[in-house]
């Protein structure tokens, strides 16, 4: 039973209408009141956003190439915001460490996650439905996404991706692919072209891009797709390895002479696939302050020292609002946990 209810002089009015209210009627009335009461709070709150520090997690370990490009986004989005963005590195379980610490904070826009593609593979890998990115937070916008290179070393003698994938089908028990481990995204998209044009060979999963790459370069393995530009660029540029194609729709700006796998392979027309990155918040965070975080992101990746810095890490913006960015999240979320599926690959 509710409790009497004594009125103020200012309501006096409204007394004989409340009186003849049922307990239910005016429960319901209380209930859409104080929601009404709570709006202009929540939307001043979005109003005042940001006044203090934020912590962005990162979910890999530092040096590595989504921290690398966090790093030099955030600061000029620190900048723009006038607020401290404190990096904290938490790497561990495909990324799903950091994701674990995200969707725990409070929705209040103060604890951050920049993510990768791994956010959509890193669920089936570890059997973790409740990562599900299409529910476990809320997108404030995509950033950039990062090509794979397909790298063969120095001695091969194929000089195209083309007639590389054509030596490997002639002769797969000859040909081992080196990836930065099970179910990685070099991984992934080396299974999925090999789906595509019918290919066969050994993999070689290693613990991180940076062995298999110096393994490449020695000829222990034949092939990889690298996603890591800052590794890879000074063993193309010294000819250590050769890079025969990219995995994006299109050519990379930071290797202009080097083909796309859409437009040099036959069988891979429109091809595209690749890591990228994006900004999330906890579940329920204000859409007012996703909103700014966005528009303060895309401004970052407009100011020309982090284009340029951008730039020589092959990344480029995804230019997507953040409808559309939810949305290709759920679409690769599907592609490469079916893949993942498909293969029966689990973390080791």
């Amino acid at each position: 039973m509710l409790p009497p209810i004594t009125f103020k002089r200012a309501n006096l009015a409204l007394a004989p209408m409340l009186a003849s209210m049922s307990a239910s009627m005016l429960a319901s009335v209380m209930a859409c009141t104080g929601l009404a009461l709570a709006l202009p709070t929540t939307a001043h709150a979005a109003e005042a956003y940001p006044n203090k520090p934020i912590t962005l997690i990162i979910g890999f370990a530092p040096g590595g190439p989504t921290d690398a490009i966090g790093r030099v986004l955030f600061k000029r989005v620190s900048e723009i915001l006038n607020v401290p963005i404190i990096i904290e590195n938490r790497p561990g379980a495909g990324g799903n460490i950091g994701t674990q610490e995200l969707i725990r904070a409070k929705p209040d826009g103060y604890t951050l996650m920049y993510g990768t593609s791994s956010v959509t593979t890193a669920p089936a890998l570890f059997n973790r439905a409740d990562l599900d990115p299409t529910k476990a937070f809320d997108v404030a916008g995509c950033s950039v996404s990062v090509p794979l290179i397909l790298l063969v070393p120095k001695t091969e003698t194929a000089a195209n991706a083309e007639d590389f994938y054509k030596a490997v089908k002639a002769d797969p028990a000859k040909y081992f692919q080196g990836s930065s481990g099970n179910g990685s995204i070099d991984h992934l998209v080396s299974m999925d072209i090999a789906g595509r044009l019918n290919l066969k060979f050994q993999h070689v999963p290693y613990k991180g891009n940076g062995p298999a790459l110096t393994d490449l370069a020695s000829g222990n393995v034949n092939f990889m797709y690298s996603g890591s530009f800052n590794s890879a660029l000074p063993f193309i540029k010294d000819g250590r390895v050769k890079a025969l194609a990219v995995s994006s729709g299109h050519r990379s700006q930071a290797l202009p002479n080097v083909p796309s796998l859409s437009e040099s392979v036959a069988g891979l027309r429109g091809f595209d696939a690749g890591t990228w990155q994006i900004l999330a918040a906890p579940k329920g965070t204000p859409p007012a302050i996703l909103a700014k975080l966005d528009d303060a992101v895309q401004a970052a990746m407009k100011d020309a020292k982090v284009k340029e810095s951008l730039d020589f890490q092959g990344a480029e913006p995804m230019n997507m609002d953040q409808k559309r960015c939810s949305a290709y999240i759920g679409q690769e979320y599907e592609r490469w946990s079916g893949t993942i599926k498909r293969l029966g690959l689990k973390s080791e």
